[in-house]
C-alpha cells in the first residue's frame, strides 16, 4: 500500500511538472518569479539548446537515480539529450582538473567535485556563476548556494542522532547533543569516521564553536563508540539492533527506513547540521545553454520537488516544500558551505578532532 501510495504521489509530481511545462515553447514553460526578462532569455536559451542537442553532466548520484532525474527533466525538454558519468568527489574533481589542463574541456555540469577545490578553480577562471537564474531564489538560504554564486547545493543531508525505535523508547531518546553523554548509552552508541558533522558545528554559523565542540567530543569519546563503516552501514546496523543509537546519521535514510517499517526514528536535536554536495557548471562549458535550461529546471520548485522525491536528498531550505525541509522545520540549521570546509583546512580540524575520538 504504501509504495502505491508512492507510485500515485509520483504520478501527481509528473503531472504538475507536465501541465504547465508541457511543451518547449518558452512561452509555456513558466517558474514562479518569472519576469518578461527571465521568459526571453530562457527562449534564447532554448533556441541555441537546439542546436546543442546534448547535456554533459558528471555526478555522484547512483546511475538510476540520475536516470529517473534526467527522465524528468525531459519531461519538459525532450530534444536535449543528457549523458551522465559518475565518480566520487575526488575522482570528478581530478577528472576536471586533467581536462582544464590539457585544454579539453567535454563537461559541462558537475555534482561533487570537493568544494575545498573551489577557490582555487575560481582563480582559474573554471567555474561560472549560475545562482541568478535560479527561480525563487529568494526562498532558498543564501547558504545553498554562496556569496560567488558559482555552486549551488540542491539537496541535503540532515545530521541528527538517531535510534532503534525497539530498543528506545521515545520518552528516552536524546533530545539534545548533550544527551549522548549520559553514562547510560556507554557501549549502545554508533558511529561513522566521518568528523564533518563535528567541525561543521565547530565552526559554521549558528554551530557551537571550536572549544565547546572539542570537550563534547572529548567526553564522548569515552562513552565506548561503536563505529561504522559509512553512514548507510552504520543505519543498517541501528535497524538490526548493533547499537541503540547513532550519534550522526542523515535524516534522509530514517525517512526512506521508516516507509519500510524499519523501527527507527530521528532525535529532533538543536542545531542540526546540514551537509550536501553542490553543483558548478564549467566556464568553457561546451553546451552552455543546455546546462544552464537544466539547472534552472532542477532548481525550481518542482524541479527540487522531483529531485527529492527520486533521490531523497531534498533541499533543507524552508520553504522548499521538500520533506526534509518540513521535517527540519523551527530547527537551527548549520549549513557545512565552502568557507566552513575552507576554515576547516585551515585550521587542521579534521585531523584534531579524528584524534580526539580515536580514529585512525
Amino acid at each position: 500500500m504504501k509504495q502505491c501510495k508512492r507510485l500515485i504521489g509520483l504520478g501527481v509530481l509528473a503531472a504538475f511538472i507536465l501541465i504547465p511545462l508541457a511543451s518547449s515553447d518558452a512561452q509555456t514553460i513558466r517558474y514562479p518569479g518569472d519576469t518578461d526578462e527571465t521568459v526571453k532569455r530562457r527562449a534564447g536559451w532554448i533556441k541555441a539548446a537546439r542546436e546543442e542537442k546534448t547535456l554533459e553532466w558528471w555526478g555522484i548520484l547512483r546511475p538510476n537515480l540520475a536516470k529517473s532525474v534526467i527522465a524528468e527533466f525531459n519531461k519538459v525538454y525532450p530534444f536535449i539529450r543528457v549523458n551522465f558519468w559518475r565518480g566520487n568527489g575526488e575522482e570528478i574533481a581530478t577528472k576536471i582538473e586533467a581536462e582544464h589542463a590539457a585544454g579539453r574541456i567535454n563537461l559541462d555540469i558537475a555534482l561533487g567535485g570537493e568544494p575545498y577545490n573551489y577557490p582555487r578553480w575560481r582563480k582559474m577562471g573554471m567555474m561560472e556563476p549560475f545562482a541568478d537564474i535560479i527561480p525563487g531564489k529568494d526562498k532558498l538560504d543564501p547558504r545553498m548556494y554562496g556569496k560567488f554564486g558559482d555552486w549551488v547545493i540542491p539537496g541535503n543531508n540532515g545530521v541528527t542522532p538517531q535510534y532503534n525505535t525497539d530498543m528506545v523508547s521515545p520518552a528516552e531518546a536524546p533530545k539534545s547533543w548533550e544527551d549522548l553523554l549520559d553514562p547510560k548509552w556507554k557501549g549502545k552508541l554508533g558511529m561513522t569516521r566521518d568528523v564533518k558533522a563535528w567541525t561543521t558545528i565547530a565552526v559554521g554559523e549558528g554551530g557551537w564553536g571550536i572549544e565547546r565542540t572539542e570537550q563534547f567530543l572529548k567526553k564522548l569519546a569515552r562513552q565506548n563508540i561503536i563505529w561504522g563503516r559509512g553512514h548507510t552501514a552504520a543505519t543498517t546496523l541501528l535497524i538490526a539492533g548493533e547499537f541503540s543509537i547513532m550519534v550522526e546519521g542523515y535524516v534522509y535514510h530514517i525517512l526512506q527506513f521508516k516507509e519500510k517499517g524499519a523501527p527507527v526514528e530521528w532525535a529532533k536535536v538543536d542545531p542540526v547540521v546540514v551537509t550536501g554536495p553542490s553543483f558548478t557548471l564549467q566556464k568553457k562549458a561546451p553546451h552552455p545553454n543546455t546546462a544552464r535550461l537544466f539547472l534552472e529546471w532542477l532548481l525550481s520548485p518542482p524541479g527540487l520537488i522531483a529531485y527529492d522525491k527520486i533521490t531523497y536528498y531534498g533541499a533543507a531550505s524552508p520553504g522548499s516544500g521538500t520533506r526534509i525541509s518540513k521535517a527540519l522545520q523551527g530547527l537551527n540549521l548549520v549549513y557545512r558551505t565552502e568557507d566552513i570546509q575552507m576554515k576547516v583546512l585551515e585550521l587542521g580540524l579534521i585531523e584534531r578532532f579524528s584524534k580526539i575520538l580515536g580514529i585512525q
